[in-house]
């Protein structure tokens, strides 16, 4: 590993360890560390960044407050990501299929079996949205602190939180 590799790699560990997955207060996914920017300035810094991620300009938000910064993506962004989109058009595949069998087994074989599957698809449907909401919003807090810790290699503008401080990641 060259020096660079390594400093992006613990750069990147120490934004991991101060990202919070969904916020007690409102769900948003919260990453925090430490600038000497303002508020503007470290917004148009990350602005590329987000925008790869594919986070819109209005669901993150950034604060600074005594050189140490807090971004928030909104709960609405951090449940539009991909693997939740994907998840619940496999839900709602499951969801007509497993209704087409149990109409089918309701008219044809029983109507108990044919209930039984209604319930079977809604189970899987239901379980397929969950998993995908949470694995899209751990995939995005994951790639944001990479985003971070490649910003904070190349510029020196940012570092990650100090663990142990009055900031509670």
């Amino acid at each position: 590993m060259t020096q660079e590799e390594v400093a992006l790699d613990l750069f990147t560990q120490g934004f991991k360890a101060g990202i919070v997955l969904e916020d007690d207060y409102d769900g948003a996914i919260v990453a925090r560390g430490r600038s000497t920017l303002r508020e503007r300035e470290l917004s148009d810094l990350l602005r590329p960044a987000l925008m790869y991620l594919g986070v819109p300009r209005d669901a993150a938000k950034v604060r600074v407050h005594d050189g140490e910064f807090e971004l928030r993506i909104e709960k609405s962004a951090a449940d539009a990501s991909r693997p939740a989109l994907d998840s619940a058009k496999l839900a709602l595949r499951i969801w007509i299929g497993f209704g087409a069998l149990g109409l089918a087994a309701y008219g044809l074989v029983a109507p108990a079996l044919g209930a039984l599957a209604w319930g079977v698809g809604l189970a899987l449907g239901g379980w397929q949205l969950r998993r995908g909401l949470a694995s899209g919003r751990a995939m995005l807090a994951a790639r944001l602190s990479v985003a971070l810790g490649m910003v904070a290699q190349e510029q020196q503008l940012i570092l990650p939180p100090l663990l142990g401080s009055g900031a509670d990641p």
